[in-house]
């Protein structure tokens, strides 16, 4: 009889230890719906932040390059948009970047070319040769920036739109 009971109690007590054990604890083997979407929850949680902090950088990057252009821009601002009257003594030379405008308003100046050709005069559809004068406003266009430009035979007065140098 001492078995029976003692056997009843250890049943008793095996069944009743799974009973005690609350249900989603670290302990219990089994997942239960409130802690599957909690640990989903964090996990999305700390996806967003890292996304969010990356998003964040990446816009301070973009910003700073947008900046950086735009100070670029305003500095190319008067230079690209309107014409500049430059003023040439005899002997110097103007040095024109790529896609320069020059018209000629007084004086006389020749063609610098450069082996690739000379400079377009848009005016008479024409190509102008090294050396070869100038006419009084026509548009001239530099189409590389690889050293061509005008040579001042009198001092000249030019108006001028992009990038260039004056030289002697």
């Amino acid at each position: 009889m001492k078995k029976i009971i003692l056997l009843v109690l250890v049943i008793a007590l095996v069944l009743c230890l799974p009973i005690s054990a609350d249900p989603g604890d670290n302990t219990d083997p089994i997942i239960v719906l409130s802690y599957l979407n909690q640990r989903i929850n964090e996990l999305v949680s700390q996806y967003k932040l890292d996304k969010i902090e990356e998003i964040q950088k990446t816009t301070e990057e973009n910003q700073a390059t947008i900046d950086e252009l735009n100070k670029k821009l305003e500095n190319s601002d008067e230079s690209t948009t309107t014409l500049e009257v430059v003023n040439l003594a005899a002997g110097e030379k103007l040095i024109a970047g790529a896609g320069v405008e020059i018209i000629l308003r007084a004086g006389t100046v020749t063609a610098i070319a450069s082996d690739l050709g000379g400079l377009s005069d848009v005016t008479l559809a024409s190509d102008i040769k090294q050396d070869v004068e100038i006419q009084k406003n026509h548009l001239i266009i530099v189409p590389r920036n690889d050293g061509r430009g005008v040579l001042a035979q009198t001092d000249a007065i030019l108006m001028v739109r992009g990038s260039y140098i004056v030289t002697k």
